[in-house]
């Protein structure tokens, strides 16, 4: 094994299958753009509604109406009032800019394929696309929600607006310019209070009630949920176990299941790009998640800067582009505490 590790050190001149300039554009690139955009728990567990092939902007319509039923006569009378709505989904154009050494990835992409799990890489530049997406995703999960502070406080980040932030802070300014800037705001745990495992109901029954109160029949409607962030719903997780109610938990907090926990019967939606002290109810088609996937405006390229500069370094370049909206924006309650 010693012997092993030593050669794994040595200097490899190994082949990376790569050309020139390999370009991978439109459809080849779906393959490895779409690791990078559509990996991250939010949109892989089908928590919103995806829409592809967008190339600028998407008008999401919504048609709503109310009251049409009167009594029975032999001529036509027009009853209540429908209304059609839309909002506009921008596509934000983003890349992936990342230089990586070969030496340092190449005894991890050994060991990878010295495994008998089925999932080997084809090739080191296969590998290292994986890599590269795999961190790209985990960014994206993050922008969906609070976007970023790239052009600072107050204005829209890199991400365009998030679903409950648009400059990287979740406060009152941000949720302000988010995508569910209309959606019904409710105070948890009072004014500047942090959710703990002993106050996570309360901040759910907070939530819940303003949902039952403001919005009459929105539970009710398919893929209705509450969304929070991991630390959120381990808190959650820790108040039934400490209180003993079931749902698969018992007192040292053990479950069968980590992602089956539910509040009233409504399932839970743990999405690690959420902020913390927030919860927001909706249903899973209302928050819509776009992107320019299936385009020409998709790309991936590998650049072998090793060849030419005498260093070690192999550059990744993707270019891709995303964006969120609501499609009610009424259609929903954040939980806040500020």
């Amino acid at each position: 094994m010693a012997n092993k590790l030593i050669e794994l050190n040595k200097q490899y001149n190994f082949d990376i299958a790569v050309n020139p300039a390999t370009t991978y554009a439109g459809e080849q690139a779906l393959p490895y753009v779409t690791a990078a955009v559509k990996s991250n728990d939010t949109v892989a567990k089908g928590y919103v509604r995806v829409m592809d092939g967008l190339t600028s902007k998407a008008v999401i319509s919504s048609l709503v109406t109310t009251d049409p039923i009167v009594g029975a006569a032999c001529g036509f009378s027009d009853a209540g009032t429908t209304t059609l709505g839309e909002r506009v989904l921008t596509v934000n154009d983003l890349k992936v800019n990342r230089e990586v050494c070969r030496k340092t990835l190449f005894p991890t992409w050994v060991g990878k394929n010295m495994t008998q799990n089925g999932d080997l890489p084809n090739s080191f530049s296969d590998f290292l696309l994986e890599v590269v997406a795999g961190q790209a995703a985990a960014q994206i999960e993050n922008g969906i929600w609070v976007s970023d502070n790239s052009n600072g406080a107050g204005n829209d980040g890199l991400f365009g607006k998030g679903f409950v932030s648009n400059d990287g802070t979740f406060d009152q300014l941000g949720l302000n310019a988010s995508a569910t800037a209309d959606f019904t705001q409710v105070t948890m745990n009072g004014v500047g209070t942090a959710t703990t495992a002993a106050n996570i109901d309360d901040a759910l029954a907070a939530v819940y009630n303003s949902v039952t109160g403001s919005h009459p029949g929105l539970e009710f409607k398919e893929g209705f949920g509450f969304y929070m962030n991991n630390k959120m719903y381990s808190f959650y997780a820790q108040f039934l176990a400490g209180s003993a109610t079931g749902q698969g938990i018992n007192m040292l907090g053990l479950t069968l299941n980590p992602e089956s926990l539910s509040y009233l019967g409504h399932p839970i939606y743990r999405c690690p790009g959420m902020p913390d002290d927030c919860i927001v109810a909706t249903y899973k088609s209302n928050l819509v998640f776009g992107t320019n996937l299936g385009t020409d405006l998709t790309e991936a390229q590998i650049i072998p800067t090793y060849q030419y500069d005498g260093s070690d370094n192999i550059r990744v370049v993707m270019n891709f582009g995303i964006g969120v909206q609501t499609g009610i924006g009424t259609d929903g309650v954040v939980g806040v505490t500020f």
